[in-house]
């Protein structure tokens, strides 16, 4: 166990993992739910696709824009201020949203507020306060919060379907407001700590990390009393950086963009059952699953470049799968096959992202390379809306998505892997 003698009889940082699992689950789960909303949406408000998912479009941009915010006043003001903010703001727009009487009203109440409360307490903040709580088994840890992200998808898009379904989306909307306000908020506000020095702890395997940091940096005391923060610009020069957002930026374009906003009616438009496409996205959540918990621990333990350009090149592979997809057994392929890997890239991102800029800012850091991700989610929700006005299809989408994926296996190989010196 980590942590002072006479503090505490049990691990403190294995309760803030778990508080931060289910804050995943629950704003995940409900992000993900956004394909079994659309249908529904166009005929409530007789409106077409493109102008559904530029609800989606709207929400990733404030999303993207809010990741780097959210992480940088976390790491001002600490304690659980900003992640407590984010999970009651979701809980309060989903019951407004459920009250939406035109179209503006879904944007300004989901699109704009839905999004803001998942920015303020979503993965870049909680891997922020992760990576304070974890020193060893930092990436095992990430995995194990990520995979929270996958039991939301099973649980909640499934329930979603099922209550829109029999009783319509208003009393999804509502029943999940309320949940997460009764239930994740008292989580939050009483027991979520940002660092471990909020309970007069160390991090989780502080002894160890603090006998090799201090063997390894024996002979450069003096450079390093001289270290400064690295600011955004500085941030933004290093190859590094880029190397690690443009993939993500792809990886954002391919998963939360394109299949999470669109498989539900993608599949929909091929003829599948509601049944089938209901087992679809449990098997792509059970593998996210074993996807991440796995990511994570390899992260600890094998070249995380070779991990990412693994992952985005199986993942282009999976994805042809859906471009000749004529038989209902061919979906339930690809919902095994991407989910293995569709949020398998986080954490060897994250760990990798945290370890060349360790000697700065871990919250802003991480909320701008998120923030590439959640542009591309933003770009890949969106514009695939308008192909499918246009062309009634999505097989484009989906080429050009195999193309780009496999350039940025080829590009993740180029991550450097040596922390930034400064």
């Amino acid at each position: 166990m980590q942590q002072q003698a006479g503090v505490c009889r049990f691990s403190y940082h294995w309760m803030i993992l778990t508080i931060l699992f289910v804050g995943m689950m629950v704003s995940f789960g409900m992000r993900a739910s956004f394909g079994a909303y659309i249908t529904p949406w166009e005929y409530e408000f007789s409106v077409g696709r493109t102008t559904v998912t530029t609800i989606s479009l709207l929400g990733f941009i404030i999303f993207a824009i809010g990741q780097p915010l959210a992480g940088k006043l976390n790491d001002h003001f600490g304690k659980n201020i900003v992640p407590t903010f984010g999970i009651l703001v979701m809980g309060v727009c989903l019951i407004l949203t459920s009250r939406a009487t035109q179209m503006w009203h879904v944007f300004a109440m989901f699109g704009v507020g839905f999004s803001i409360g998942i920015a303020a307490a979503g993965h870049n903040v909680s891997a922020a306060i992760l990576t304070q709580w974890f020193v060893e088994k930092r990436g095992m840890a990430l995995g194990l919060m990520t995979s929270g992200m996958a039991i939301g998808m099973l649980v909640l898009v499934p329930a979603n379907l099922f209550i829109i379904r029999e009783v319509g989306w208003r009393t999804a909307m509502l029943v999940f407001g309320i949940i997460i306000i009764a239930t994740v908020g008292p989580l939050y506000l009483f027991l979520l700590k940002s660092k471990p020095e909020d309970k007069a702890m160390k991090p989780y395997g502080f002894a160890a990390a603090y006998e090799s940091a201090k063997s390894a940096d024996h002979n450069d005391d003096a450079s390093k009393k001289e270290q400064k923060p690295l600011p955004v610009m500085g941030i933004l020069k290093t190859k590094g950086f880029w190397f690690l957002a443009i993939p993500y930026f792809i990886c954002g374009v391919t998963d939360v963009g394109l299949i999470t906003t669109h498989i539900i009616p993608m599949a929909e438009g091929r003829g599948i059952p509601d049944a089938i496409i209901a087992l679809a996205v449990s098997l792509i959540a059970i593998a996210n699953i074993a996807g991440t918990i796995g990511s994570g621990y390899l992260s600890d333990r094998f070249s995380r470049k070779r991990q990412l350009a693994f992952i985005y090149a199986f993942r282009a592979v999976t994805f042809v799968l859906l471009i000749f997809m004529q038989q209902h057994w061919l979906l339930l392929v690809f919902a095994v096959g991407y989910g293995a890997v569709e949020m398998a890239s986080i954490a060897p991102t994250n760990s990798v992202a945290a370890d060349l800029f360790r000697k700065y800012s871990t919250g802003t850091v991480l909320g701008m390379v998120a923030l590439s991700h959640q542009l591309g989610g933003a770009l890949g929700s969106w514009v695939p809306g308008i192909m499918y006005d246009i062309t009634g299809s999505y097989t484009n989408v989906l080429m050009v998505s195999v193309v780009l994926l496999l350039g940025m296996a080829f590009m993740s190989l180029g991550i450097p892997e040596e922390s930034l010196q400064g």
